[in-house]
C-alpha cells in the first residue's frame, strides 16, 4: 500500500462512529483554541502509543492470540459504559458536566480501530515508518477536528452539556458499549 491509498484508509476508518468519535462531540462543551488542542493531542498520542508498539512488536504475538482483541474490546466496552453513566448524572450545581482530554486519551487508548490500524494497515504501508505515522497523526488531527467542529454544533457554547445533549449522547455510548461487548463475545 503506498501512502495516499494508506491515508485514505486511516481517514475512512477514523471518520466513522466509535467511541472515540462520540466523546470528541461530546466533550466540545465550552470548546475553546486550547481545549480543542489538547483534545486533538489527546487522541493522536493515544492512537500513536498503542499503533506504534502493535505494528512493530505486538503484531505477530497478537495475530496468534485473538482471544485478548476480545479482552480488549471488553475493556473498552466497561469504559465506554462508564463515560455513558457519567454523563447521566447531572453536574453538581455550578460544576461542569464535560468530558476531559484524560478520559478522551483512554477512551481512544482502548478503541478498537487502533488495533485495526496497527495490525493490518500500517504493515501494510510500503514506505518507511515514519511517514506513514505523520500521516496517521495529519489524518487524525483532522478527523478529530471534525468530530469536535459535529459536536460543537450539537451542543454549542454552553458552559454545561444541556440535558438531551447529555440524554442522547449517554444513548450513543451505551449504544457502542453493547456493540463492543457483543463483537468480543462472538468473535
Amino acid at each position: 500500500m503506498n501512502l495516499p491509498t494508506f491515508a485514505i484508509a486511516i481517514v475512512s476508518l477514523l471518520i466513522l462512529p466509535g467511541p472515540t468519535n462520540a466523546v470528541l462531540a461530546l466533550a466540545s462543551t465550552a470548546l475553546t483554541l486550547s481545549r480543542c488542542l489538547s483534545l486533538v493531542a489527546a487522541v493522536v498520542s493515544a492512537y500513536l502509543v498503542v499503533i506504534v508498539p502493535v505494528s512493530g512488536i505486538a503484531a505477530p504475538f497478537l495475530n496468534g492470540h485473538p482471544g485478548i482483541a476480545g479482552i480488549v474490546k471488553l475493556i473498552s466496552a466497561s469504559w465506554v459504559l462508564y463515560l455513558a453513566l457519567k454523563l447521566l448524572v447531572p453536574a453538581p450545581a455550578g460544576g461542569r458536566n464535560r468530558l476531559g482530554a484524560g478520559q478522551l486519551f483512554v477512551t481512544t487508548l482502548l478503541n478498537p480501530k487502533a488495533i485495526i490500524i496497527g495490525l493490518t494497515l500500517v504493515p501494510a504501508v510500503q514506505a518507511e515508518q515514519t511517514s506513514a505515522m505523520a500521516i496517521f497523526a495529519g489524518c487524525a488531527t483532522a478527523t478529530s477536528a471534525i468530530w469536535l467542529g459535529l459536536g460543537s454544533l450539537l451542543v454549542g457554547r454552553h458552559a454545561q452539556m444541556p440535558p438531551a445533549v447529555r440524554h442522547c449522547g449517554c444513548a450513543v455510548l451505551v449504544a457502542f458499549s453493547l456493540t463492543l461487548a457483543v463483537s468480543a463475545l462472538w468473535s
